[in-house]
């Protein structure tokens, strides 16, 4: 097996000029730009074509591709883009610039399947259309605010990820701050505190504060008659 250096890749899945699957296929580039039938591979600031749909559909390694490529052929013959140890983003862009909004990239993905009229990365589908002339409409992959929006090119480049999932790092939550040691007078202020504290919490108790006057007798002799 070769070994694949850093960039995205372009293979062919079924139709004539279906890759080796143990092989990363035609690559590796900065960026792959799909336009029509056209897939141009982008290499320091240079571009070359690497592949052509035919008229039956099926896409074909532009280096040999001949005029049989025109015959009805068999297979689906979809575009395959992958990155071998990184991942892939999808960018979305229009012949129209002035007045639209950038769609973000859209991804990484590990693999970006290109089909006559639609296109997946891993098990989402990222855009569809009714015709191979036909733009790209984005679905709600892109956001809500982009969905059904029309885009006329597709362009794929590394996104520097390694292509094997990483585990999410979940913050821990932070430990509580060690008490502060109180000055003298701030504890007594403290101790005060507490003790009101407990005085207005301790149970409330009805006392009888009413003091009835005893009766007192006094035994005194008759006077003489």
């Amino acid at each position: 097996m070769a070994i694949a250096t850093a960039g995205v890749y372009l293979a062919f899945n079924g139709g004539p000029d279906a890759s080796d699957p143990d092989r990363p296929g035609i690559g590796p580039y900065d960026e792959i730009v799909l336009r029509g039938a056209r897939a141009v591979g982008e290499r320091d600031g240079l571009g070359k074509v690497i592949a052509l749909r035919s008229a039956a559909g099926s896409w074909r390694d532009a280096e040999t591709s001949s005029a049989e490529s025109d015959r009805v052929e068999d297979g689906r013959g979809d575009l395959r883009i992958s990155a071998d140890s990184q991942q892939v983003v999808v960018r979305f862009s229009s012949d129209a610039v002035a007045g639209h909004a950038a769609v973000p990239d859209l991804g990484p993905y590990a693999v970006v399947v290109v089909g006559t009229h639609d296109v997946r990365g891993d098990q989402d589908t990222l855009a569809v259309r009714v015709s191979r002339v036909s733009p790209w409409q984005l679905t709600d992959k892109a956001g809500s605010g982009f969905q059904g929006a029309m885009k006329d090119a597709l362009v794929f480049a590394p996104s520097g990820r390694p292509a094997a999932s990483q585990p999410r790092q979940t913050a821990e939550p932070a430990a509580s701050p060690a008490p502060r040691p109180q000055s003298p007078e701030a504890q007594s202020a403290t101790n005060g505190t507490t003790a009101e504290a407990a005085d207005d919490a301790a149970p409330s108790v009805w006392v009888d504060r009413k003091k009835i006057a005893p009766n007192i007798y006094i035994s005194r002799p008759d006077k003489k008659r």
